[in-house]
């Protein structure tokens, strides 16, 4: 993939940015009204060209098939951290620009034994051999949660820390109190930590997701737009908040202004910097994600297979120079959006969500 490309990826969409009439338009107007909400889903739909979508970016699904498979070989859900490292290993042997992992891993695995690969591991063993992973590939980027707020400080303790890029965007930047990272040796192997904190409007739809947060003086940028930053190779100096637009070199970012309610009390809001999404297409096609999508239990087989000296079903080398999205797409065990789409189209898990983001026309 050459450096234009790359640099398409990074600065694109999630940065989003097909539809920039319609943005700039309700970021000058510092209103999400329902005709404007009205407009824009018909401009999505009527720019909708599932074959635009960028062919650099692909998912890697967590689906039912996959939980039924690996049932023998790691139990129920969740999964040890082991497995998710195996499949790291085998994303790394492809070299991928970047691997975002739209998991949750906050607490550790307290597990005294159990057997994986014909070995007996400890659930501490586990999480170090995700870490490990994570640090050998170079480019993962981790979700830290900022949705659940659970009861931090309140028992005494202190918030949990992360390692933060020195973004300077600025107080305008929406505020959280609070951000849940992964395992302080993952969050510490990670390339960057990207947040989750999408607000629906109030008609249902997922429009819009703020592209960064902050935490005190850190900032976060999305799980999509962190890894577009990653896959770009961006520097923090390079992004800069100017009024209701992020400049990021030499491309300015519209953003919308909007009233959103106060974390801590929801019947107040505020005004809050968000960018529209700017979907290339619905959740699903003729039945099909319409970015590239592999299995996670396909990874792991071949992943074995390259293990035992044998020739591997699944080819690492389909993921070089890809931008790839990690996560549950499984019924039950994910978070599902509506899009402007409609519902008739079906819900979008995270991971398509995100990768949405990172997309560009």
């Amino acid at each position: 993939m050459s450096n234009s490309a790359i640099r398409r990826i990074a600065a694109g969409v999630g940065l989003g940015f097909g539809a920039a009439a319609i943005v700039l338009m309700l970021g000058w107007a510092g209103l999400l009204e329902v005709a404007e909400l009205r407009t824009y889903d018909w401009r999505i739909a009527r720019a909708s060209d599932p074959a635009s979508v960028h062919p650099d970016i692909v998912l890697v699904e967590i689906n039912d098939a996959s939980v039924r498979a690996l049932a023998p070989l790691a139990g129920r859900w969740p999964w040890p951290r082991v497995l998710l490292a195996d499949a790291v290993d085998f994303l790394a042997r492809g070299r991928p620009r970047a691997i975002a992992i739209d998991l949750t891993i906050a607490e550790p695995d307290l597990r005294e034994g159990f057997p994986y690969g014909g070995d007996k591991w400890s659930g501490a063993e586990s999480d170090a051999a995700l870490a490990q992973s994570i640090r050998d590939a170079g480019s993962v980027i981790m979700l830290g949660d900022v949705v659940y707020q659970g009861t931090t400080g309140q028992d005494g303790t202190s918030p949990p820390d992360w390692p933060a890029a020195p973004y300077r965007l600025g107080p305008a930047i929406e505020e959280r109190p609070t951000l849940t990272p992964p395992l302080p040796a993952i969050a510490q192997a990670a390339a960057a930590i990207g947040h989750n904190l999408l607000t629906p409007d109030h008609d249902g739809p997922a429009r819009r997701m703020a592209p960064f947060i902050r935490v005190g003086d850190r900032y976060v940028p999305s799980l999509g737009v962190g890894t577009a930053l990653v896959a770009g190779g961006f520097n923090p100096a390079d992004i800069v908040l100017e009024g209701r637009s992020i400049r990021l070199g030499d491309r300015e970012i519209p953003l919308v202004a909007d009233r959103v309610p106060d974390w801590d009390d929801g019947s107040k809001t505020h005004e809050g910097l968000t960018m529209l999404i700017n979907y290339k297409a619905p959740p699903l096609v003729n039945g099909a994600r319409p970015y590239k999508s592999y299995e996670i239990r396909d990874l792991l087989a071949s992943q074995e297979q390259i293990a035992a000296g044998l020739t591997p079903e699944l080819d690492p080398a389909v993921f070089a120079d890809k931008v790839v999205f990690l996560g549950l797409t499984t019924s039950g065990l994910v978070d599902v959006f509506t899009t402007p789409y409609g519902s008739h189209s079906g819900s979008m898990p995270g991971i398509q969500l995100h990768a949405s983001m990172a997309d560009s026309s």
